[in-house]
């Protein structure tokens, strides 16, 4: 893969990349793309019946990953205007009612900041993790929905009772060390304290005692906040770290923290590749102090 960046550029790569496409792989074919240097995750919740009939529930904004694994996610995605979160919430219905999908599903999109343009990813045919923002902003139970589908039972919503309000945000809770290159960290828990009040919810199993096995994904819990606009709920992220309590294991909580008091966080300021050009230096240059 190379970017070119103008025509000179372009005709240089192009026989260099055939090239070594057609040694590799014994096919010299290419395919252009465009590149988005600062791109952000977009992606929509939808639901559908099998019958043709789509819903939405927002969108969420997943900008923030370390190794295109997302870390945080939010609805709504404030970084669009509203012609523009429009349109890509029709995109996805067009997307999906032709085939009469039936299930919740995401309809994930690139979004070029810039031009103001959205280019299709995936569709993932399931609920996500980050699937309470949604949830959270909506009013609405997701997996009772789902059950209702798979039940063959009406869904009982419309398009126009769906109302999101509020921002959400949701970060993963990684048995992970950050102080050894994020390493997983099975163990034991010792302590295992969460966080309550208005606008926090935890999604675990976790308990003081429980062990963390190595076979598995690292995640063991998901803090999600809710609040009034972006700024309470970010706020309320902050709150809620600080009353975490995690002991036994390694864990990616000092991380999340140096993300919830960041100042790209609080401004907005951050794309697909933030953590790696701005977030993990400024983060691991303290670790080593």
């Amino acid at each position: 893969m190379r970017v070119a960046r103008n025509a000179d550029e372009l005709r240089a790569s192009f026989d260099r990349s055939s090239q070594e496409a057609l040694e590799a792989f014994g096919d010299g074919t290419l395919y252009l793309e465009r590149y988005v240097e600062r791109a952000r995750h977009i992606e929509v919740q939808v639901l559908g019946d099998g019958a043709g009939n789509i819903l939405h529930f927002g969108e969420r904004d997943c900008s923030l990953q370390r190794r295109y694994q997302k870390m945080m996610e939010e609805a709504p995605a404030v970084i669009l205007s509203e012609a523009v979160r429009r349109r890509i919430h029709q995109a996805a219905i067009d997307l999906l009612a032709p085939i009469k999908y039936r299930n919740a599903g995401t309809v994930e999109f690139l979004y070029d900041e810039t031009r103001e343009e959205f280019y299709f990813m995936e569709v993932n045919a399931r609920i996500q993790v980050e699937h309470p923002v949604s949830e959270a902003i909506c009013g609405v139970d997701l997996i009772q929905l789902q059950l209702k589908i798979a039940a063959d039972e009406p869904i009982g919503l419309t398009q126009d009772d769906i109302r999101p309000r509020g921002h959400a945000i949701e970060l993963r809770l990684l048995a992970e060390d950050p102080a050894r290159d994020f390493m997983p960290s099975p163990g034991r828990l010792t302590e295992w304290e969460i966080p309550s009040g208005a606008g926090v919810r935890i999604d675990s199993a976790m308990f003081k005692g429980a062990m963390i096995p190595p076979y598995y994904d690292s995640m063991i819990g998901k803090l999600i906040v809710y609040g009034d606009d972006r700024a309470q709920a970010v706020e309320r992220l902050q709150l809620a770290l600080q009353d975490l309590r995690i002991s036994g294991i390694g864990t990616n909580v000092p991380l999340l923290k140096a993300i919830a008091r960041h100042p790209d966080i609080k401004a907005n300021h951050i794309d697909t590749r933030w953590s790696e050009r701005v977030l993990l230096p400024e983060f691991l240059s303290n670790i080593e102090k």
